[in-house]
């Protein structure tokens, strides 16, 4: 009977000292890999007013702990009528280097619209949103009510 207490109480500790090495193994090959405690970052660049027919261009700066990340898994750019978020383009984003990544789009009705960019880098993801006003969306309403 003692011989088998014994033969059980040398496998738990074997067993409890390989769990410990495993432990280190993994915060070893973890310190070798991408950050991904620091957040992503994603600067969307808007402008505030276009005019109709204007091709205007977007650009998210896509950085982490302030370097550019240039390897994002996925970068794209939503656009939608204010009040019409149903009816969204996605546009696909152009990697221009530097953490830079573009779309251009051209508008053909006066409107406030929004510009979401969709980032997916390093295992994260970020989805700023900015307005831009097309042409002079007031003077329509108004005179569409006079």
């Amino acid at each position: 009977m003692r011989k088998s207490m014994v033969i059980i109480l040398i496998a738990i500790v074997s067993l409890l000292a390989a769990c410990g090495q495993n432990g280190d193994a993994d915060n070893e090959s973890s310190s070798n890999e991408p950050d991904t405690a620091t957040p992503i970052e994603a600067d969307l660049e808007v402008p505030e007013q276009a005019d109709k027919g204007d091709s205007v261009t977007f650009t998210v700066t896509v950085t982490q702990d302030g370097d550019p990340i240039s390897d994002a898994s996925e970068v794209e750019f939503e656009i939608w009528q204010d009040g019409n978020k149903d009816a969204s383009e996605m546009i696909a984003a152009e990697n221009t280097g530097d953490g830079q990544y573009t779309v251009e789009k051209t508008f053909d009705t006066d409107a406030v619209y929004h510009v979401q960019s969709h980032v997916t880098a390093r295992s994260m993801h970020t989805m700023p949103v900015k307005e831009i006003t097309i042409g002079s969306p007031e003077s329509n309403t108004e005179s569409g009510e006079a």
